[in-house]
């Protein structure tokens, strides 16, 4: 195309002579530029792995050709190669081998559309979002050897993008004309491709979709940093295998924006370090582990109490679980014996603590547990990585935390205090984040909703109005590890989920998406320890986001660690039962005001060496003998 380009652009310059022009030196210029364009195409600039007619295909063609002409005019430099056509014969060669090249691939791309429209046998699909995601869902149908679908239109909000061109097809409208486009275009496949929908808009494509018995499908998240390491076309053989598109699922119906981390900041506090990762056979334990592989840490090492945790835990990181790995240790966190020896044997470099009671209602009927556990069990932890010289300690909290009415938002908020003690006396990056509800962990609402209607309902919701903070499992862990990347000693992490959601709306979507119609909702009421909205800040703490906008930083009031440590000696020997007693003490200790100086301890503790505080191993022990 080059080569004719050039002979074309000396025709032009001699306004089409037949004796003017010296035609054996433009044949010599013209193969020049093919010998060019030639060499340097397969060598490093242009290999055909664009798609047609893309911005990215242009670009590398105006790129392959810049080089050629720039070539072609050092060659009239040459002392014995002496050329009589007109300097600007490459230049205007290379312009009209752009738009040559550029016409004929948009051609090829109108004309196959064209055809695939004319195609009776293939389905028609409507895609929602005309973005960046619309365009990969646009292309990943186009590049379908099957040819199952043609796209044959576009929605979306954004006013901007009104009767746009994409690709030659074009954007309809708003998701407003969804169910008069459906009636009219009667589409096969629906293609829910933006990352960015609120969940009443996903919820009314759902049963727009539903009532007309459509298929409905959803481009999977790409996450931010897997789009900067790989330009589109590197990943289109992924995207093209079919059934790339997943399913509609309950995770959609909350609405969660896609978030963004500081992958350097996250690598630079994370790589060739020393991990220990406590309930690692938990939700979100579990997924940690999976994401901090991902930043080649010198060892992530995984405790749990659960085996069958651990299992899943290495089945899903390596694709076997022999269970033979030193980095699986299998142990209880409440015996202080065995915290301190794995830690000193493991010599972490960072902890993150995400081993806790979770469930509310339980917790408020056996609150020592709560106690032995979630603080007990921590400052156990917590013992250890002072005795080890740990960097960094991140403790996994939940938004109960915040103003806590029930004993599992009191024992994280006391935890999160004892956090910022620590790290008052020893300077330390010790931490904690606070988050909510984690969507599809064991034991969440929305798995709950799910396994009842597949049962025949009916589905129970406390009470109307009732709202919580929802987030993804691997959402959440993306921004634990940018909090802890970018936390300062004592602070709490208080992650932004979004809007919270109205639990009886999401149990209607549930309902919704299942098909069924008869499911029954049922409202059992309040039970103690809830609150009909959690929040994200407690009173008096302040919303500050100067390290990433999704992140707040709270400065957490230190509490003395023998205040603490008190309770969790009520709570061992409380014994398994309900103990009102406990529960009050433990949502009174909370509103402790002052961290006690030096000199409180050690009229607490006058036989205390000052150097060495008592382990919580220790105080146990003693005051289990003063009681003998």
């Amino acid at each position: 195309m080059y080569a004719v380009a050039v002979w074309v652009a000396a025709m032009v310059r001699y306004d089409f002579s037949v004796t003017t022009p010296n035609y054996t030196h433009i044949l010599i210029a013209a193969l020049c530029g093919f010998f060019f364009f030639v060499l340097l195409g397969p060598l490093t600039v242009y290999r055909g792995r664009f798609w047609k007619a893309s911005g990215d295909e242009l670009m590398a063609i105006g790129s392959l050709t810049a080089i050629a002409t720039g070539l072609l005019y050092l060659a009239f430099l040459l002392p014995w190669l002496t050329l009589e056509i007109p300097i600007s014969v490459p230049l205007t060669a290379g312009a009209l081998t752009i738009v040559a090249i550029g016409m004929l691939s948009w051609l090829d791309t109108a004309w196959t559309q064209r055809r695939r429209i004319q195609n009776s046998r293939a389905k028609k699909a409507l895609i929602i979002g005309a973005g960046v995601h619309g365009r990969t869902a646009y292309r990943m149908i186009a590049e379908d050897p099957r040819e199952e679908f043609v796209v044959v239109g576009f929605l979306d909000d954004d006013k901007a993008k009104r009767h746009l061109r994409i690709e030659g097809v074009r954007v309809l409208g708003a998701l407003t004309a969804l169910p008069e486009l459906l009636d009219d275009m009667k589409p096969d496949l629906v293609v829910l491709a933006s990352n960015s929908l609120p969940s009443d808009k996903v919820d009314s494509i759902v049963k727009e979709t539903s009532a007309r018995e459509l298929d409905l499908r959803v481009l999977p998240h790409l996450r931010a940093e897997d789009q900067r390491r790989q330009t589109m076309n590197q990943i289109a053989p992924v995207m093209s295998r079919p059934g790339f598109f997943r399913s509609i699922e309950f995770d959609d119906l909350v609405g969660r924006q896609p978030i963004n981390t500081n992958v350097d900041e996250i690598a630079d506090y994370l790589t060739g370090k020393t991990i220990l990762v406590t309930g690692a056979g938990g939700s979100i334990g579990s997924v940690l582990c999976k994401q901090l592989v991902k930043y080649a840490p010198k060892r992530v090492v995984m405790t749990d109490r659960d085996e069958s945790g651990l299992h899943s835990t290495q089945l899903i990181l390596e694709g076997s679980a022999l269970l033979t790995s030193d980095d699986l240790i299998l142990g209880d966190l409440r015996d202080g014996r065995f915290v301190r020896s794995m830690v000193a044997d493991v010599k972490p470099d960072i902890i993150f603590h995400a081993a806790a009671l979770k469930h509310l209602t339980f917790l408020e009927r056996f609150p020592d547990e709560a106690v032995k556990t979630n603080v007990g069990a921590s400052l156990s932890l917590l013992d250890a990585a002072v005795e080890n010289d740990v960097e960094s300690f991140v403790h996994i909290s939940t938004d109960k935390a915040a103003d806590p009415s029930s004993v599992l938002g009191a024992s994280k908020y006391l935890t999160e205090r004892a956090v910022a003690e620590v790290a008052r006396q020893t300077g330390r990056r010790y931490m904690s984040v606070r988050f909510g509800n984690v969507l599809g962990s064991r034991g969440s609402v929305l798995g709950t909703f799910v396994a009842q209607v597949q049962a025949g309902g009916p589905v129970t919701v406390t009470a109307p109005g009732v709202k919580r903070y929802f987030m993804a499992a691997t959402e959440a862990c993306d921004l634990v590890l940018q909090a802890g990347a970018l936390g300062n000693p004592g602070e709490t992490l208080v992650l932004d989920m979004g809007e919270p959601v109205l639990i009886e709306d999401l149990a209607k979507r549930v309902i919704a998406l299942s098909g069924r119609d008869d499911i029954e909702i049922v409202y059992t009421g309040l039970r103690d320890g809830e609150k009909p909205e959690e929040v994200r800040l407690a009173t008096g703490e302040s919303d500050n986001r100067p390290g990433h906008p999704l992140i707040s930083q709270v400065s957490i009031s230190p509490i003395s660690l023998e205040h603490v440590r008190s309770i969790v000696a009520a709570g061992r020997l409380a014994g398994h039962r309900r103990d009102a007693e406990l529960r009050t003490q433990l949502l009174s200790l909370i509103h402790q005001s002052d961290c006690m100086t030096d000199a409180q301890e050690n009229a607490l503790n006058p036989a205390q060496p000052s150097t060495s505080p008592l382990s919580l191993v220790e105080l146990i022990a003693q005051q289990s003998g003063e009681e003998q």
